[in-house]
């Protein structure tokens, strides 16, 4: 983090620097740093992150099948960024990708004089340190129609981004691509803990092959170690009716272009928050929506113009 001297305050500093610590990032991994200049603060993208290419991935080689998470996790970052300088009694006014010759710069946000932080403004920042992930199924209870509303506006404040809830009848949509992910994946080693980070949300317990021990050679990035994973694809139809006794929303924009995944992460932050406000649950996924045509599959099975960039799962 660099900080100029004469505008930030120690402890502006400190509440800044932890709401955007405390945003959610693929694998956790944080690919952001802190600027903050005078009467602005500025995210950028850390340049480990920029050059990373997976190398176990289903497609052309040198494709960097991470990038999109990365600018949506870099859009959860912002939302808070903006959410921090707010509640400490000042406008802002955000610019993405503001600088032609710093492409690394995800976004700016400037002060720009005082003001009274909104209810919204205030609760939303407090459940900043509230939200975690969800792994597990939620609890036999149905979210209640006007508190999803709450939720989907949230997020759909920020421009450009699309907000849809999974219909009952669309279940099946979802659980066929999540197996049909699920089946590519299981061909690789490399990604049998990624096939487990997604199936064990619906079903924890459900159709699974355990293996103790991970050679440390399938591991590009350092020692896996010992570990509890799965190889098994659970039933569609069970994973659909999992499904639908939860509250599933979808994330998409009108392109994968940088600009409206860094918006995603920002509706999906604001969405996650205002579901944390409202004493709910959830968790997001994105890795099966990377994995081949599966995105463009189940937009077609949904009718969705544009394929979608991520599911976030709301419950008790």
């Amino acid at each position: 983090m660099t900080i100029e001297s004469g505008t930030w305050s120690v402890e502006d500093t400190d509440i800044i620097a932890r709401a955007v610590i405390e945003a959610p990032s693929v694998h956790d991994a944080q690919p952001w740093n802190l600027l903050l200049p005078a009467h602005a603060a500025e995210l950028e993208e850390r340049s480990a992150f920029s050059t990373f290419v997976d190398p176990g991935a289903f497609t052309d080689p040198g494709t960097d099948t991470l990038r999109p998470d990365r600018f949506i996790s870099c859009g959860t970052a912002v939302a808070n960024l903006e959410l921090a300088i707010r509640v400490l009694g000042r406008n802002t006014h955000t610019v993405l990708f503001p600088d032609p010759d710093r492409p690394s710069l995800i976004a700016r946000v400037e002060s720009r004089g005082a003001s009274v932080p909104t209810s919204s403004d205030l609760r939303l920042y407090a459940a900043i340190s509230h939200r975690h992930s969800h792994r597990d199924a939620f609890a036999d209870i149905p979210v209640p129609a006007e508190c999803l509303g709450d939720i989907v506006a949230a997020g759909t404040r920020v421009p450009g981004v699309d907000i849809r809830l999974l219909a009952s009848d669309e279940a099946p949509a979802l659980a066929d691509m999540l197996t049909y992910s699920a089946e590519i994946r299981r061909r690789n080693p490399h990604y049998q803990r990624e096939l487990f980070s997604w199936t064990s949300h619906w079903q924890p317990q459900g159709n699974t092959e355990i293996v103790t021990t991970w050679s440390a050679t399938l591991d590009d990035h350092g020692a896996a170690g010992k570990a509890l994973i799965t190889t098994g694809i659970p039933d569609t139809s069970a994973l659909a009716d999992a499904i639908d006794r939860e509250s599933v929303l979808l994330f998409s924009a009108e392109s994968d272009d940088p600009v409206e995944l860094v918006r995603i992460g920002m509706a999906t932050e604001r969405a996650w928050l205002a579901a944390v406000d409202a004493r709910l649950s959830a968790s997001v996924l994105t890795h099966p929506l990377r994995i081949g045509d599966s995105a463009q599959r189940l937009a077609a099975r949904l009718g969705m113009p544009v394929a979608p960039q991520l599911i976030m799962r709301i419950g008790y």
